[in-house]
């Protein structure tokens, strides 16, 4: 027998037509279970990723700006093309053209939050809605918010905290509207808001501008007090986004590093960029595990980065999409880490005690019913994401999740046996 590095082309041809068959066949059901990338360690604790390929009958943009649980621990995605839910099955919800008083105002989601009264508050480039289960009250009156853009929702206390464009920040209380107006005595020493994130310890709001640095409010009763904790000429100050450490203080973070902040421990560094990969890579989304586990969304996958250093990578090979950039991470109810990418929106769950897996699900051709969105009861965990870079679009190829492992082990192989892969 001849030994492999002498077999001819067609040899080669047929061995990797063997491999593709049954991966081809498998794709022609709705849900397709194929094992993890090789790369894998094979010590590696066990996971399972279910990414969605966009569709009518499923989530309908991978531009997804805001997610938060619902009180029954669905989750609900603000996106550029309506408001989603995942309950086991997608629905989604869209402006209502033939009757605009009734449902959403605008497709473009921008923020959503719940008040203390289980109320959904939605929020537009052109105001907000309130919607209490039963019937929406529409908010778009430029006397009131100032700036009609909703950057950011905050929920603290009985309060509603919302981060408008260009005009700093409102508070809602008990049916009554505060402007605290940016650079005047009692406002602000800035206009934009990046991000807000409240700090489960102290009770405070942190918020990371992205026109003059750092601040932080202790005290959510009048008189309100906006202390600068970092200014936009030093390193800290540089960044404009935020997002909460369920252990206590926040972590605030810009695409080159990650930082924590407490009023006991003021500003810890935490990474960069460069503790992730040896390859400059931009960092995307950062979101904090109840057990402290960081999950940080790059332009090369998901980093997992626990006990000081890199855990463990997800990424296009281990069946995170088809795209290496991956734009937004964030935990939900369930300790699902959730991600976009262009054409997918999915989930991985770590430990999952059975060998690792990916399931895709495509859609069909269904019709997409109105999400059910819950009226009572404020969700347990919240995760705020900011508009990602890039346009929706369809997946390259659906089957580029599935034969990128596949291809990528048996190139490795070829080439240790001599075989050179054009």
């Amino acid at each position: 027998m001849e030994p492999l590095v002498n077999c001819k082309p067609y040899s080669i041809f047929i061995l990797i037509l063997f491999i593709l068959m049954p991966v081809a066949a498998a794709l022609s059901d709705d849900t397709v279970l194929v094992p993890a990338s090789s790369s894998t360690p094979a010590d590696a604790d066990s996971f399972t990723i279910k990414v969605f390929i966009l569709s009518s009958s499923m989530i309908h943009s991978d531009q997804v700006f805001d997610q938060i649980n619902t009180p029954k621990k669905d989750v609900l995605f603000a996106t550029s093309y309506g408001l989603s839910l995942y309950n086991g099955t997608w629905s989604t919800r869209h402006l209502n053209r033939e009757n605009v008083s009734e449902g959403l105002m605008d497709d473009f989601i921008t923020a959503l939050e719940y008040d203390h009264n289980g109320n959904l508050w939605i929020g537009y480039s052109g105001g907000i809605q309130i919607y209490n289960g039963i019937w929406y009250q529409t908010l778009r009156d430029q006397q009131l918010f100032k700036d009609r853009r909703i950057k950011d929702l905050q929920r603290w206390d009985d309060d509603m905290w919302v981060a408008t464009g260009n005009a700093g920040i409102h508070r809602y209380r008990d049916g009554a509207w505060t402007w605290y107006q940016p650079l005047s005595k009692t406002g602000p020493g800035f206009y934009q808001v990046g991000e807000m994130a409240l700090d489960p310890a102290s009770a405070s709001l942190l918020i990371a501008s992205s026109d003059n640095g750092l601040w932080i409010v202790k005290s959510p009763d009048d008189p309100v007090m906006f202390e600068q904790i970092a200014s936009k000429d030093g390193s800290y100050g540089r960044m404009t986004r935020v997002t909460r450490d369920w252990l206590g203080g926040v972590y605030f973070f810009n695409d080159t590093s990650v930082v924590h902040y407490s009023l006991e421990t003021g500003f810890v560094p935490v990474l960069t960029s460069k503790d992730l990969s040896i390859v400059k890579i931009g960092i995307n989304d950062v979101s904090a595990a109840p057990d402290g586990t960081l999950y940080v969304a790059t332009d090369d996958g998901i980093y997992i980065w626990r006990n000081g250093g890199v855990d463990r990578r997800i990424g296009r090979f281990e069946g995170a999409g088809t795209s290496k950039i991956i734009r937004t991470v964030a935990i939900d109810a369930q300790n699902r880490v959730w991600f976009s990418t262009m054409g997918y929106v999915g989930y991985f769950i770590e430990g999952s005690g059975i060998q690792n897996q990916i399931l895709i699900e495509k859609g069909t051709s269904e019709t997409t019913s109105k999400p059910e969105i819950p009226e009572t009861v404020t969700p347990t965990m919240q995760s705020h994401e900011v508009a990602p870079n890039g346009n929706t679009g369809n997946p390259t190829s659906i089957l580029a999740p599935v034969l990128d492992p596949i291809l990528h082990a048996l190139a490795s192989v070829l080439s240790k046996l001599g075989i050179a892969v054009g």
